[in-house]
């Protein structure tokens, strides 16, 4: 296998890294959940690709729980958790778990908050006892604060300096108004301005407590150990039923009820005017919850119909010589108590949406009666099984992708789905989409650039002087965190870093430069390659800037064999992976976008490791450069610029390369307007 693949790579001219994981052992992964006496659920997961092990501690806190009185506070606690217990500092928290190579984070959603560990397996009851300590003895002390307020307002103002953020809170507002998804995660800066701490602590003793968590667990270990340490760290804690303070001023032990949801009647559009760049359409579509027979048939139509390059929706909305929009999606959206299904569509031309309104109305006439591709069917169904597969041996990026599912439906959900999906039939589908989406009910937004005349939508939020109003006369219990629960944490005087590294490696440097990279895991069932380039922006001419990333963008648009649909299908067929560029749309992922190199990221599981590689080497070597799709990335490109040019973020990164480096680094990655208009097939 390691000639034939030297000889297809060896024609390249440019000069790459190839990083490749050649996979023979297929890994069951073994599952055990069950329940702590005081009431923490657990969960855990055996993977033994790697030596490490990822602790995530789940709490049912965030925005959906808070009160008016209580926007932002479940993110900004997130933060002060980590400025030190009862036994360690901030600094200690940080530094003790780096100092044993591992990782510490914590993430805030609207239904859930998440702590997780990453570190050698050797070392996690130290880890889970450092979750144990901030969770159950945080001290928030009142010095931490001005800094946390800062660092919270920041990411707050950085919220509202993205290009779309009227757009998305006017949609929210509309289409989630009256639910407990209507508030915003980070709240609002005169909320975080004036909370107290002892608002803070009130709000800390409702939800962090053990029958308010799950503990999920998933590496290198054996469940019945672990079940012992879990046991020895977590299983001892019981807290009192403390009296706490709801944000109307009553009084009670118990967490605040929901609001009742009234499902969507009927048909209602809602437009406005915003200091956008683009026009942004978002249908919000009643849909059956996750409990009814119809969720996953639902499920499985919008991920068919999310395909750019198969779905007939996505051709009518991006295809053509004059697409309509630069951006649209459809998904299915899990909440408590309903779901819906959310059809989005960015445009940068006003004028086109009468006619987007158009093809989403077609697409409810039609949607139950179209005959979807049988292989893209199979290929979404295989990439379901895949994509676990890629997960599990991430370790801590699993927690992050099924914690929210698991938060709302509940473990059992998470782990049925992917059965249930394989066994669900297009026929079942369409006969959902009868039922929910031929005359659906729906709450639709508009929302176009404001002209100099107009009065744009500004997002409402409460006064300073309501917000202080109200804590001057608000009055919270007192607790004394000084003094927390007993823990005992594991010894480190004396460390070991002797990993067992099961893998081989094996490397080579052929004639042309290129270097190529080998590492066989037998415990791991992923087939990856990673292609870099070296020299990134150093190598782009100089009015040609963002060059690389055009190119790496009409590369999964088709090849000399295979049609964009054909590609599309067949990479689906395998479950295949591919990242060639950042999503705009998914904030803090993109570790791999440099200036110094280029990349290509390609993964699918060892059953389809020649088909990947081949698949792969065809697009990477025989890209077509077709016309129609050049230009339908150009547009898209175009749009993302114009966007990212309101953006002080990009914007200052732009200035910083272009005011310390030399004029080849200083070029942004995706060029300019001007540079990606000027970029013809030819170059």
């Amino acid at each position: 296998m390691y000639q034939k693949f030297h000889n297809k790579f060896k024609i390249s001219a440019f000069i790459f890294t190839i990083i490749t994981s050649l996979l023979t052992i297929s890994v069951t992964a073994q599952e055990t959940v069950y329940q702590l006496e005081n009431g923490m659920k657990v969960i855990l997961k055996e993977s033994h690709s790697s030596p490490m092990i990822t602790s995530m501690v789940f709490v049912r806190s965030g925005s959906k729980y808070e009160s008016e009185y209580e926007n932002g506070i479940t993110h900004f606690l997130e933060h002060l958790l980590f400025d030190g217990t009862a036994n360690k500092s901030r600094e200690d928290i940080d530094g003790s778990i780096r100092d044993l190579g591992g990782y510490i984070n914590a993430f805030t959603r609207k239904d859930m908050t998440a702590y997780l560990v990453l570190l050698p397996k050797q070392y996690i009851d130290f880890g889970m006892t450092t979750q144990a300590d901030m969770l159950f003895n945080s001290t928030i002390p009142e010095k931490e604060l001005p800094k946390e307020r800062k660092v919270v307002i920041e990411e707050i103002n950085r919220d509202k300096d993205s290009p779309g953020y009227a757009a998305e809170n006017f949609t929210t507002t509309m289409t989630l108004g009256g639910t407990d998804y209507n508030r915003p995660v980070l709240g609002y800066r005169t909320f975080i301005e004036n909370i107290s701490r002892d608002a803070i602590i009130n709000y800390y003793k409702k939800y962090y407590r053990p029958e308010n968590m799950t503990l999920f667990v998933i590496g290198d270990f054996e469940s019945e150990n672990m079940k012992n340490t879990i046991e020895k760290i977590f299983g001892n804690i019981s807290l009192p039923d403390y009296k706490v303070i709801m944000a109307d001023s009553s009084t009670t032990s118990q967490t605040s009820k929901s609001q009742v949801y009234q499902p969507i009647s009927g048909q209602t559009m809602y437009d406005t005017v915003a200091n956008v760049q683009s026009t942004y359409i978002d249908y919000s579509i009643e849909a059956p919850r996750y409990s009814d027979s119809d969720y996953i048939p639902l499920d499985l139509l919008c991920m068919f119909y999310s395909m750019d390059d198969i779905s007939p929706l996505m051709k009518a909305l991006k295809s053509g010589a004059e697409p309509l929009a630069t951006e649209a999606s459809i998904s299915m959206n899990m909440y408590d108590d309903f779901s819906r299904i959310d059809i989005s569509v960015i445009s940068d031309n006003a004028e086109n949406k009468d006619t987007i309104i158009a093809v989403i109305n077609n697409f409810f006439q039609t949607v139950g009666t179209y005959q979807a591709d049988a292989e893209a069917l199979e290929g979404i169904k295989i990439s379901e099984k895949t994509d676990n597969i890629y997960l599990a041996e991430k370790l801590h990026y699993l927690g992050f992708m099924v914690g929210p599912t698991m938060m709302t439906a509940g473990y059992n959900f998470v782990q049925t789905y992917s059965e249930k999906l394989n066994n669900t039939t297009w026929e079942q589908a369409t006969t959902a989409a009868k039922k929910y989406l031929s005359n659906p009910n729906y709450i639709a937004t508009t929302i176009s650039p404001a002209s100099e005349n107009e009065h744009p939508y500004i997002p409402y939020e409460l006064s300073e002087e309501t917000i202080k109003s109200y804590f001057d006369t608000a009055a919270f219990p007192y607790y004394n965190l000084d003094s927390g629960l007993a823990l005992t944490y594991p010894s480190t005087e004396s460390v070991s870093f002797q990993l067992t590294d099961k893998s081989e490696y094996y490397s080579e440097k052929f004639d042309n430069g290129m270097t190529l990279i080998i590492k066989s895991n037998p415990g791991s069932r992923v087939f990856a390659m990673n292609v870099l380039g070296k020299n990134r922006s150093v190598n782009e001419p100089e009015d040609k800037a963002g060059i690389t990333d055009f190119v790496n963008r009409v590369i999964e648009k088709g090849t000399a064999t295979r049609n964009a649909s054909e590609l599309s299908r067949d990479l689906a067929k395998i479950g295949a992976n591919v990242t060639l560029y950042d999503n705009p749309w998914i904030p803090y992922d993109d570790r791999y976008t440099s200036r110094s190199f280029s990349f290509m990221k390609f993964e699918t599981i060892d059953d389809f490791a020649e088909k990947g590689f081949n698949l792969f080497a065809d697009m990477v070597l025989l890209p077509s450069f077709d016309t129609k799709e050049v230009e339908n990335v150009r547009r898209s490109m175009l749009g993302t610029i114009g966007r990212n040019a309101v953006s002080p973020k990009k914007q200052a990164s732009n200035l910083f390369y272009k005011a310390i480096c030399t004029k080849e680094y200083a070029k942004p990655i995706m060029g300019t307007s001007q540079s990606i208009a000027s970029i013809t097939v030819d170059d």
